[in-house]
């Protein structure tokens, strides 16, 4: 059985137990045991079998068995195991994957003496450390350091590996975690190893470490980071979490945590928050980092005569007519956007340090897991015993996550000492300003934890999304992860607060599918504010389901029938499903509400427009210019509605009045051009039409469809016959 028929079987069988066919699965899963031609897993799947069919038959005959659904459980737990079991056996001798190669090379090592070594080279360490001399022992410290990195690595490696987890491996782990002397980062890197077993083969006894740790621990980061992996670990198999009735059973006692149920809703909130992190990445790549490459030369040539490339956006402030410039180019503003996400804990900085994480600190598996903390062989090595701000720097910033931080400490370490010496000057000048962040954050405790859950969360998906082999592990961040689907969960989230924040925060960045999802729990609730109604209704109306829309819209209606903003909904929806006369309708009710809404006024005329009732249409396109905020808007639909009503001098003069007194587009141009074919100007329209081409990029053949799409129009009701009216976009081609 080769490594694709390995995962094809795999995958079939625990889809067959997810849906509880276990005679099918347990023959699919003897077809690979066969296969392993291992004694050990033939006798365990016999003895599975033959309890099943005991089951099975006592059932049958209708003996009543109490412990049935125990045993029953436990079966199907036993055969999730096997199957797991089976695919290690099968897989070990010819799959590449690291999880393989690591089991293989720790198999025979045990974790407790591994823990011990690692307690002598700290005890070195802090002797080299207590000598008066330890300025001259920079390299034995460096040496040692370096050996006690390895070990947090194997140690990593070992627990992340074991599977099934025994007795020995379960205490082992408690003793490392529980151990007061060990380092925070160390245990960090177990309770991030556990998970991620887990998230390759699930281990009841591995959970139970994760939820366990969470009220044994007393360390905020610790407990928290606990928390998370346990939660992601209960919704990847959330499937068959119910048959462990131990799990279920931890879990439960967590509910006597003070903390534990805000801290799930943290969790929960910002798991969904990475959903984001594609979004904001492509905002940064195509719309803000594009906009700040913009800055002219001239600009730059301002700033102290600088360079392309040397410019710090600090400068700026020095001058505020250079302020201005960003003003007027927009720049500020996309700034401003990047900060907001920013302080909302958007995840602003992955495509930033992408590029760092092929450093090859980061070929090391467990460094993307590792916390971080000033007593590194990097550090030791970048700055000797000087104790500079950048060692304590990091600790306090409260935006980067720990794999981030080791990606500029390690860009810095390699750094000419001229620009190592300007990054510091850089981080000098922000450090005030870090410490007045961090000061306003120590004064929520709910900020506090929200930070901490961020940011390693942040750490996770950088992971498996930036992992050179990080095809070879689930892929958590690729499927969004809703809470809500898992049962045991589910009670800790479904207040109604807790459905509005995660609804907003899908409703704000258009996950519309959703946000509907949520609110209507929220409705379920039934002590959902009226106005749930109005988003359910806009975000099905986002989708283009507007009957759905409307019976939402309507619903609020009923609660508040004066809501400008209702009512112009549900024009817009009729309008969608060419209801015209209801949307007119609607529409009128709305300009009672706002009689000088331009918006309202043009969008009647629109409708009127769709109709094919042009008179109308311009009345309503007159009333919109009169209105003191018109602004020009009127002008356009004017203009068009004009030559649809064969009012062509009126039509030629609003278009005159849109290309000397406002921004002509490409489209204003086409238009104009069609006014002056249809009254014969020919030459006067192909001038037109050239001056769209060029606003079209001089693009033919973008122009040609803009062009021909108009035909239904000038050909059809205008009488302008097919071929002059083809002959003229040749014309006008040429031209260029």
């Amino acid at each position: 059985m080769d490594k694709s028929d390995i995962s094809k079987y795999r995958k079939l069988i625990n889809q067959l137990l997810d849906s509880r066919q276990l005679v099918l699965a347990l023959k699919n899963l003897k077809t690979m045991v066969d296969d392993s031609q291992q004694w050990e897993l033939s006798e365990e799947l016999k003895q599975l079998t033959t309890s099943y069919h005991y089951m099975l038959q006592y059932m049958s005959q209708g003996v009543l068995d109490p412990q049935r659904d125990s045993i029953l459980a436990q079966i199907f737990a036993d055969a999730y195991l096997l199957t797991d079991k089976t695919v290690i056996a099968l897989a070990s001798s010819q799959s590449t994957h690291i999880f393989y190669q690591r089991n293989q090379q720790y198999k025979n090592r045990q974790l407790q003496a591994l823990v011990e070594e690692y307690v002598v080279e700290l005890s070195k360490l802090q002797l080299l450390n207590d000598d008066d001399t330890q300025n001259n022992n920079s390299e034995a410290e460096i040496a040692i350091l370096k050996q006690c990195e390895t070990l947090e690595s194997d140690i990593f490696n070992k627990v992340w590996s074991i599977f099934p987890a025994t007795t020995a491996d379960v205490e082992a782990i408690t003793s490392l975690i529980g151990n007061d002397k060990l380092p925070a980062h160390l245990k960090s890197l177990v309770l991030s190893a556990l998970m991620l077993g887990l998230s390759k083969f699930f281990d009841a006894a591995k959970l139970k470490l994760l939820l366990n740790s969470y009220v044994t621990l007393a360390d905020t980061d610790l407990k928290l980071r606990a928390l998370i992996n346990a939660v992601i670990i209960i919704f990847l198999y959330r499937n068959r979490i119910a048959i462990y009735s131990d799990v279920l059973a931890a879990l439960n006692q967590l509910e006597d945590e003070p903390d534990f149920v805000s801290d799930i809703q943290l969790i929960f909130t910002r798991l969904i928050h990475s959903r984001n992190t594609e979004n904001i990445s492509q905002k940064l790549h195509d719309i803000i980092t594009p906009e700040l490459n913009k800055m002219s030369s001239e600009l730059l040539d301002k700033i102290k005569g600088k360079t392309p490339g040397s410019l710090d956006i600090s400068d700026i402030e020095e001058n505020p007519q250079w302020q201005e410039w960003l003003d007027n180019s927009g720049i500020t503003s996309k700034l401003e956007e990047l900060n907001e996400l920013q302080l909302q804990g958007g995840d602003v900085f992955i495509s930033t340090f992408s590029k760092l994480k092929s450093l090859p600190f980061f070929n090391i598996l467990s460094n993307w897991f590792l916390p971080y903390h000033d007593k590194s062989s990097i550090m030791k090595s970048a700055f000797g015993n000087k104790k500079h701000p950048i060692t304590t720097f990091f600790t306090k910033m409260p935006f980067l996550c720990d794999s981030d931080k080791y990606s500029i400490l390690l860009y810095t370490a390699s750094a000419p000492e001229s620009q190592r010496n300007i990054i510091f000057h850089q981080f000098d000048a922000q450090r005030e300003q870090i410490q007045e962040l961090q000061s306003e954050e120590t004064q929520s405790v709910i900020k506090m934890r929200d930070n901490i859950v961020n940011l390693y969360i942040q750490d996770l998906y950088r992971f498996f999304k930036l992992f050179s082999r990080r095809r070879e592990f689930m892929s958590i961040f690729d499927t969004d992860i809703k809470l809500t689907d898992v049962e045991c969960l589910k009670p800790y989230i479904s207040d109604t607060p807790t459905l509005s924040v995660i609804a907003e925060f899908y409703f704000k960045n258009g996950f519309y599918e959703d946000a509907i999802k949520y609110y209507r729990e929220m409705v379920a609730n039934r002590d959902a504010d009226p106005h749930v109604y109005q988003k359910i209704a806009f975000a099905q109306q986002s989708l283009g389901k507007y009957r759905e829309a409307l019976k939402n819209y309507s619903r609020y209606e009923l609660v508040d029938s004066t809501d400008t903003w209702n009512t112009k909904q549900m024009a817009q929806c009729y309008r969608s499903l060419r209801d015209y006369d209801t949307a007119i309708e609607y529409y009128n009710k709305a300009l009672d509400l706002s009689p000088q809404s331009v918006v309202l006024c043009l969008n009647l005329g629109h409708c009127y427009l769709d109709k094919g009732d042009y008179d109308n249409a311009l009345q309503q396109y007159y009333k919109a210019d009169f209105m003191p905020k018109a602004k020009h808007r009127a002008w356009r639909p004017i203009a068009w509605c004009s030559l649809l009503t064969g009012k062509h001098e009126q039509a030629v003069n609003y278009y005159e009045k849109i290309i000397n007194d406002d921004t002509p587009s490409s489209q204003d141009h086409l238009n104009y051009g069609h006014v002056l074919q249809v009254m014969g100007r020919i030459a006067d329209a192909i001038d037109q039409y050239h001056k769209s081409l060029l606003l079209e990029g001089n693009d033919a053949e973008a122009f040609s469809k803009l062009y021909l799409a108009d035909a239904k129009y000038v050909v059809n009701k205008m009488n302008i016959p097919a071929s002059d009216f083809a002959l003229v976009l040749d014309a006008a081609i040429q031209s260029t």
